[in-house]
């Protein structure tokens, strides 16, 4: 798990965080999730352009878990 510091917020810092490890990913897939109520999170993956492609109750009660996968780099397979 990654976390920024609240004082570092807002600076590129968790862009740079989730670029670095996204880049060093060696399959054509990557996946992560993020509880339903992190917003700061889901914007910064959607910003990224990842896409939420999954919901999963029961993890956190009453938060559920929302999955969201990597878009394809460029000159890497099309993802199935």
């Amino acid at each position: 798990m990654l976390m920024v510091a609240p004082r570092a917020r807002g600076r590129g810092v968790g862009r740079s965080l989730l670029d670095a490890m996204a880049n060093s990913c060696a399959t054509p897939k990557l996946f992560t999730s993020v509880n339903a109520s992190n917003q700061p999170m889901q914007r910064l993956l959607l910003s990224a352009g990842w896409h939420a492609v999954g919901l999963l109750h029961g993890l956190d009660e009453g938060d559920p878990e929302v999955f969201y996968l990597r878009p394809a780099l460029e000159g890497s397979a099309p993802l199935l």
